[in-house]
């Protein structure tokens, strides 16, 4: 009896077949994965923008822009020390203008973050972030919490934080950013214009629990504070560029300790080659030491650059490779020299 004429597949069409398949699926991951990468950048940025808006109402129903800390003094050298306020970041400071007036009420702004609530060991409004403080899908790391530093307390970690001067956090009262302190600050103290001055920028959470960068209720550098590290020529305002600091900047998501690290309260040396090595390098802050200057580079988890804001309310992506010059005097609000914003 003869047969009906009907085969199986051979071994060798099915391998042709399963390797057609793969690379139908190495082609469309790529692809896959870039939608998902912009899905998420633009999410990013949109949550950006309204702590953009959210710093415009906070200028229109306070007539003054919110500072990157809300209290501070001057030290002994002439420094602005962070520490020697309440602590309290721009981010606390706009609450209210981001529909977490209830949140905002929680906190104490003439009390130090840090000094135990009426409710001993209860955890406090700064234990857990708005979801618009994090780029969506950003994990943000643990919270921040340093025996010493925050006594215990955890501070809970996002994905923003606004540039407090071209120089060091030290000196954001001399050469400001937009949000840098000062005692009356203005959207009419930016010289160069809303549309050519930088405001904030994205930050990676750090990987540990003594790791400040990210936390948002803290008004520190790297936790939701940046400074350029770009010295200035004279050393007294208006702003002016010292060359010899090129290459020894702040750019986003500067990777090796050979350029720059960012300098925290807490770095501990035992870490710092691990830290280095996942690209978010340390060093620990020391008064009377090489690291006694505040900086701090933006950092996010997309290729290329890092979404940023402007004081116009606008967010564009500003590149790795942003020129050094041009991402100061952007940064700068007392130069007196518009640079048009990088497109």
């Amino acid at each position: 009896m003869t047969g009906s004429g009907r085969r199986g597949f051979t071994l060798v069409e099915v391998l042709v077949v399963v390797a057609i398949i793969g690379a139908l699926i190495g082609l469309l991951l790529p692809a896959v994965q870039s939608a998902r990468e912009s899905a998420r950048r633009v999410a990013c940025g949109a949550n950006l923008r309204q702590l953009g808006l959210a710093v415009l109402a906070h200028h229109e129903a306070r007539r003054l822009l919110p500072t990157t800390v809300a209290s501070g003094t001057v030290a002994r050298r002439g420094d602005f020390d962070p520490r020697s306020g309440t602590s309290h970041s721009w981010l606390v400071q706009i609450l209210p203008f981001v529909e977490e007036q209830a949140r905002f009420d929680r906190f104490d702004l003439g009390r130090s973050l840090f000094d135990p609530g009426p409710k001993a060991g209860a955890p406090g409004p700064e234990s857990d972030r708005p979801a618009v403080f994090a780029c969506p899908g950003d994990a943000g790391g643990p919270p921040f919490r340093h025996e010493t530093l925050t006594k215990g307390r955890p501070c809970a970690k996002g994905s923003y934080a606004a540039w407090a001067s071209p120089y060091h956090v030290e000196f954001q009262h001399r050469f400001p950013a937009a949000l840098g302190w000062r005692p009356r600050p203005r959207l009419g103290d930016l010289r160069d214009g809303a549309q050519g001055t930088l405001v904030a920028s994205e930050v990676n959470g750090g990987p540990e629990e003594w790791d400040a960068r990210g936390a948002w209720a803290v008004g520190w550098n790297a936790a939701s504070v940046l400074a350029f590290d770009m010295h200035p020529y004279p050393d007294a305002p208006p702003f002016r560029h010292f060359p010899m600091s090129l290459g020894h900047t702040q750019r986003p998501n500067i990777r090796s300790p050979a350029v720059n690290v960012d300098v925290l309260y807490a770095c501990p040396e035992v870490v710092q080659d691990s830290v280095a090595a996942r690209g978010m390098p340390c060093a620990e802050w020391e008064e009377d030491d090489v690291w006694r200057y505040l900086s701090s580079a933006p950092r996010s988890t997309h290729p290329g650059g890092v979404q940023s804001l402007w004081a116009d309310g606008r967010v564009e992506f500003l590149d790795d490779g942003i020129d050094e010059v041009t991402l100061a005097y952007l940064i700068a609000i007392d130069d007196g020299r518009p640079v048009k914003p990088p497109r």
